[in-house]
């Protein structure tokens, strides 16, 4: 039977979820909503669906790119309607409201899938594979660059922490999720960061592995782009750089200066990526380490959330 699919949001919903979805064979029919999509010339009319004819139709996948408030919504919705749910990240808007959602999903033994992409990059993958091999000693993490906000001063739910956006729910999770992809469980030891125009720009985290250090930095109002990686052991240091502007292409790994294999990554797009995770839900294969990842990712930015404001 053909999966009949809805997704909400009409922006990165359709620019990365609905394009993905309409790569599957087994995916039929694929709607779209939003109630501001009557504004959109680009997309086709056969995808668009308004919510008086969203009842008629029994759909098994609901895939959702909208502010974390109205994700939670949506989920609450249908959650007893045995859906399968592609989610954005962060769940909700705080973490009392994800914890909630993380125990009804469980409670009713939804299939879901939360849309980390960073660790679907080949570059990424060939990283763990690196480090699985090597005794680290250190690691850093470096994220730079210039948040829409401080570009245009137009702010939307991403720069503003009690819808969910902000340094630490929207970017850190990132961070977090991915150093979890790439070397496992991590403790939170010190906490520092900067505020402009009352907005945090700028934090730097230590975290423990084990035997090591794991320093982090994230600056979102940087006129720089950086996003690496960075890993030692005792003779070699091993780098994953991107100082392009795009957030998933041109990835390389360095060993000390060297650059290695290219793992061909430099045409990669969002919604490649997006496909990925898409099919680990649709084809049922999803990992049981990646559902724990997503808990703790969301785990961590709230221990963050707890030290800061204590501060």
């Amino acid at each position: 039977m053909k999966i009949t699919s809805i997704t909400y949001g009409s922006n990165f919903g359709y620019a990365s979820h609905l394009k993905s979805l309409k790569k599957f064979q087994k995916v039929g029919k694929s709607f779209i909503y939003s109630p501001n999509i009557k504004n959109k010339t680009n997309i086709s009319k056969k995808f668009i669906i308004n919510r008086h004819q969203i009842p008629n139709y029994n759909f098994n996948l609901i895939t959702v790119a909208t502010s974390p408030s109205i994700q939670k919504k949506i989920c609450k919705l249908n959650i007893n309607k045995n859906k399968k749910f592609f989610l954005e990240k962060p769940l909700a808007e705080n973490y009392k409201e994800t914890l909630k959602l993380f125990k009804q999903l469980k409670k009713k033994k939804i299939k879901y899938y939360i849309n980390f992409i960073f660790p679907n990059i080949k570059n990424f993958i060939f990283l763990k594979k690196i480090i699985k091999t090597k005794k680290i000693i250190n690691a850093s993490y470096v994220w730079k660059f210039k948040q829409a906000y401080f570009v245009n001063k137009k702010k939307n739910w991403k720069i503003i922490k009690s819808m969910g956006g902000g340094l630490v729910d929207f970017y850190l999770i990132h961070v977090f999720y991915n150093l979890l992809f790439l070397i496992g469980k991590f403790k939170i030891k010190n906490v520092n960061f900067k505020k402009k125009e009352k907005i945090m720009t700028q934090l730097e985290i230590n975290l423990v592995k084990k035997n090591f250090i794991v320093n982090i930095f994230i600056n979102i109002n940087s006129n720089e782009n950086l996003h690496k990686i960075e890993l030692s052991d005792l003779k070699n240091s091993y780098k994953l750089i991107n100082k392009s502007k795009d957030w998933v292409k041109n990835f390389k790994i360095y060993k000390n200066t060297k650059v290695l294999l290219n793992r061909g990554d430099n045409s990669i797009k969002r919604d490649r990526l997006t496909y990925l995770n898409l099919k680990k839900l649709i084809d049922d294969k999803i990992n049981s380490k990646d559902l724990r990842n997503f808990e703790l990712a969301h785990y961590y930015c709230n221990e963050v959330n707890k030290i800061i404001k204590k501060l």
